[in-house]
């Protein structure tokens, strides 16, 4: 018997936000996940090998070359990987009349702004990964008008070890834990991106969203907020926790960094709010949920 759902491909199915965008849209459609070894973004031919065959109606962009320093001395292959192929596969899927969501970052800002930002203030990166996402925005934009880009940040959830994972690490073996507090942003919890990027892409009212849109859950905070937020959790649900308050530091005191971060990156998601009636949920709220119900962090629980 012919399936006739609508027919899905996320492109970056075996990381974080991928496989759980794949595990959520695969009871009401037709889902194919391309991992990298399925889908290379840096090699034009890869794409056009994995997705010229297929017939597809949406494209959900998640997979990425994300990791921020090593993107400032690569910056040949953070520009293939996060900005030439996702403007070969917008191209492709343009052919087809197929619309494509681009998952983007926080970190197109400079971190000039003090409030948070909206999807109309300028864009101006300080480093390569910055630079290199907001030309993938410009070319899946350029080949189709209708198509969406989504501005994360501070992704964590199931799958591959975020910044939650970290830091409990680091509080359960050391006593003097440090991390920045000047710099600022919103986190965001995969399991309720993957929602919100359906609600955009499969408005049964409006049909799909297209421009920029912020997501993220409510509320901004520093490194250091987010940190002693997850260790304050997971003590409380008797984890091995031996750090008690994390000490704040500045940025620019990190010697491990190479690539330079925007201050202040926070962003208001207020027009995807206009758009689908969801309000996103309190960080802190998203964030005691995962902490206490991760299975990544089932190894600390008591």
């Amino acid at each position: 018997m012919t399936d006739k759902r609508k027919h899905v491909v996320v492109v970056g199915a075996g990381g974080r936000l991928g496989s759980s965008l794949a595990k959520f849209l695969e009871t009401d459609f037709r889902v194919t996940g391309l991992g990298r070894g399925e889908l290379d973004l840096g090699s034009a031919g890869s794409i056009d090998g994995a997705l010229l065959p297929l017939e597809y109606d949406h494209l959900f962009l998640t997979g990425a070359l994300t990791a921020v320093d090593y993107c400032e001395t690569h910056d040949a292959e953070a520009y293939a990987v996060n900005a030439e192929g996702p403007g070969r596969i917008a191209e492709i899927s343009a052919r087809k009349g197929a619309h494509v969501t681009y998952i983007s970052t926080d970190f197109v800002f400079d971190g000039e702004k003090a409030e948070p930002y909206v999807e109309t203030d300028a864009v101006n990166p300080v480093s390569v990964y910055g630079a290199s996402k907001l030309e993938g925005e410009h070319l899946v934009l350029a080949a189709s008008p209708g198509n969406l880009v989504a501005r994360v940040s501070w992704v964590y959830g199931r799958g591959r070890p975020a910044f939650p994972e970290w830091i409990i690490g680091k509080a359960c073996e050391e006593t003097h834990v440090t991390l920045p507090d000047d710099k600022i942003g919103c986190t965001t919890h995969a399991e309720d991106l993957v929602g919100w990027l359906a609600a955009l892409a499969f408005d049964p009212e409006h049909g799909a969203a297209s421009g920029i849109y912020h997501l993220c859950n409510s509320g901004s905070c520093t490194w250091r907020d987010w940190g002693q937020e997850v260790i304050d959790i997971a003590r409380e649900a008797g984890f091995p926790v031996i750090a008690d308050r994390i000490q704040g530091v500045p940025m620019d005191s990190v010697e491990a960094f190479v690539a330079k971060r925007p201050l202040v990156s926070a962003m208001d998601a207020g027009k995807f709010t206009a758009r689908t009636g969801i309000r996103p949920r309190d960080w802190k709220i998203a964030l005691r949920e995962f902490v206490m119900q991760s299975e990544s962090l089932a190894r600390y629980r008591p």
